[in-house]
This record gives C-alpha cells, structure tokens and sequence, in this order.
C-alpha cells in the first residue's frame, strides 16, 4: 500500500511545491512594479532577482504543477519549457549586443542586478528536465532525473561558496547576478523535477510487482 501511494506523494508534493515557488516569483514581479525593495532582493547590497528571471522561473514552475497534476497535458508542459527557456535566451543574446535585454524596463537599477551566466545555465537546465517530462523518448532517457540531479548538485554549490553579494570576494563572477531568491527558486525546480522524474518509476516497480 505505502508504494502504491508513493508516486501520488510525490506528485503531490511537486504541485504543492510548485504553488508556492509560483507565489514567490509573483510576489518579486509585484514588488517590481510596486518598487518595494524587500520583495525583489534580500538586503539593499544583494542581488536581485530580475523580472526576467521571475518570468522564467514562473514558466517552469507553471510547467511543474501542470505536470504534476497527471492530466495529458503534455503540450502544455513542453510549451512552458520552452517558453522559459526562449526568455532566459533571449534576454542573454540581447545583453551581449550591448542593450537591456527583456529588463529594460527597469529604470535606475545597479548593474549587477541581471541574469547572470550562472541563473541562465540553471534555466535552461530546468528546461530541459521539463521538456523531458512531457516527451516519452526524453523521459525513458531519464532527462528529468539527470536535469535534476545536475541541477541540485550545481545549486548545492553555490549556496556553498556564493554569499550572494556582489563585488565583494565571496561572490562568484559566474554567479555574481544571481539572488538567493533565485538561487532558492532554482533548487525548487530541481526538487520538483527530482519528484516527478521518481514518480513514474515507482509506478512502473509496483506494477512489475503486481505482474510477478
């Protein structure tokens, strides 16, 4: 009975997980157009998490929770994997060109306060574990779990080493952009891929189980 519950659990745990991240994000793009500080950084010398990114992020997590409500939805789910992925591209391929990417709107805000290398590689890898949820040949390939584990063990690190203040020795120039509202964020994404890329598994060992 408990392995019979286990994949239900997890999805469960996934979409509870994904609401909240999803609250966050939103709660950092309304702090934007509120110009309440506290809810887009951590601390007045802390990176900010940039609309962008919040707009990213809650794309993946809109991804998650569709995904862990079990429906057949996965075109819905491809269509938000690649929509974070597109907005954290492209925000980057503008930046280089010397403009302000998809945060132009932001008037008067330090330069740190981008995404940095560091937030765009964890997107695009959360990305891609949500493509592979919603396409069977990524999915038996175990993109989920590899996205997720890579992931987890990459943001693991940075909450390690990185103190998240820019300009200052402890801060990582690949990750120097990234807020720990972010940073948080992502291990979400991860954590929420970890559950739902196990959950099929445990399904298909119960399964094998009942046929033996």
């Amino acid at each position: 009975m408990t392995s019979q519950k286990t994949p239900v659990l997890l999805r469960n745990l996934a979409l509870l997980m994904s609401l909240v991240a999803l609250a966050l994000v939103t709660s950092v793009l309304l702090g934007w157009l509120s110009h309440i500080e506290v809810l887009v950084r951590s601390g007045p010398d802390r990176a900010a998490m940039v609309p962008s990114t919040a707009i990213s992020l809650a794309l993946l997590f809109c991804g998650l929770a569709v995904a862990a409500s079990g429906r057949e939805t996965s075109g819905r789910v491809l269509a938000c994997a690649a929509g974070a992925a597109v907005v954290a591209l492209t925000n980057t391929l503008v930046v280089s060109f010397g403009a302000e990417g998809l945060d132009a709107l932001l008037a008067k805000r330090p330069m740190h306060d981008r995404m940095s290398p560091g937030t765009v590689t964890g997107l695009l890898i959360g990305a891609a574990g949500l493509a592979g949820l919603a396409l069977p040949s990524l999915r038996r390939a175990e993109l989920p779990l590899l996205a997720a584990l890579s992931g987890l063990t990459g943001i693991t690190a940075v909450f390690m080493v990185h103190n998240f203040q820019p300009g200052t020795v402890m801060a990582l120039s690949f990750f120097e952009g990234m807020s720990i509202y972010t940073a948080l964020s992502l291990l979400g994404v991860f954590g929420g891929l970890l559950m739902l890329g196990l959950a099929p598994s445990s399904s298909a060992t119960l399964a094998q189980l009942n046929q033996d």
